[in-house]
């Protein structure tokens, strides 16, 4: 969104595979196993409490775990002669998981680690590993039990709120129900306005499915009958509850007039996710957006961030 006071501000932390040493831990050892669609899905209701936690099911990414104690999911990367777990979110296990899992997976891959857009927890847990880490960007979420558009400084929220007055309607839609040529079309043109035109970014981010996909939210804005954007939410969850959601992907038709109609998608979803008793939502990570020194911090790291 462009404006909003009632925005929690959350840090974001990239931790390296640098370590400067790690304490002796008395742990139950954790063993591989298959682990089936089925089997992170249902480990992910439970303990996938970050934001981007669903960023584990993305395509084309290892995961390595048991379907009984958790996982962690991470892209196999070469840099600098070297190859390296990129792991891009916490780890999806019990809070005694987390350390007899990451064990494992250094015995199994024999690689280091390198997590990215981790939570503070999980960054201290991997500092007791003897990690070290540097602030990342800002991620900003806001309390859906609290919100409104009420007040001075929500101004422009209540501009955006009333876009439904200027024939803008928002559908929340199964992926039959939209055309699927228009939803790519849109997202190829918005793609031409940003840095990165030739490919989606993945990672840090989640790539659209263009597709239902398992308790993906999926928001249409349509003007005059016809689709000009969208936003795609994706869960996450604590205690087998949805406690959040994130608005992951967010496209819209360049051009349109006036600006504002995405805003407007994401306050409609808010309705709708208050009236089920949401708690949260996630706008998502600005990666190196007001950086900030970090204890355990990478000097040089932080001055290429800088740069």
């Amino acid at each position: 969104m462009t404006t909003c006071l009632d925005l929690t501000a959350e840090r974001s932390l990239a931790a390296s595979a640098t370590k400067v040493g790690s304490a002796e831990r008395v742990l139950l050892p954790f063993k591989e196993d298959s682990l089936s669609t089925e089997d992170k899905q249902s480990l992910l209701q439970r303990y996938g409490c970050q934001s981007s936690s669903y960023f584990n099911l993305q395509a084309g990414v290892q995961h390595f775990g048991s379907a009984h104690r958790g996982y962690v999911s991470y892209f196999r990367q070469r840099f600098l002669g070297s190859e390296f777990n990129i792991a891009f979110t916490r780890p999806v296990c019990a809070d005694e998981d987390f350390h007899p899992l990451l064990d494992a997976l250094e015995a199994s891959t024999k690689r280091p680690s390198i997590f990215m857009a981790v939570d503070a927890d999980c960054a201290s847990a991997l500092i007791d590993r003897g990690y070290r880490c540097n602030d990342m960007g800002v991620e900003y979420s806001l309390s859906l039990n609290s919100f409104d558009v009420k007040g001075k400084e929500k101004k422009y929220l209540r501009w955006a709120s009333n876009f439904g007055r200027r024939g803008f309607v928002v559908k929340e839609q199964a992926w039959s129900e939209v055309n699927e040529d228009r939803v790519r079309d849109i997202s190829e043109r918005w793609r031409q306005t940003k840095a990165v035109t030739k490919r989606e970014l993945r990672l840090i981010t989640r790539p659209p499915e263009y597709r239902d996909a398992w308790g993906v939210r999926k928001f249409f804005c349509y003007l005059k009958g016809e689709l000009v954007g969208y936003v795609f939410f994706d869960p996450y969850f604590q205690d087998d509850k949805i406690i959040g959601y994130t608005a992951n992907i967010i496209r819209a038709c360049p051009g349109i007039k006036p600006n504002g109609f995405l805003d407007y998608t994401i306050l409609e979803a808010m309705k709708v996710f208050q009236k089920e008793g949401v708690a949260r939502l996630s706008l998502g990570l600005a990666p190196l957006h007001e950086l900030q020194s970090f204890p355990h911090e990478i000097a040089s790291l932080r001055y290429l961030q800088q740069l």
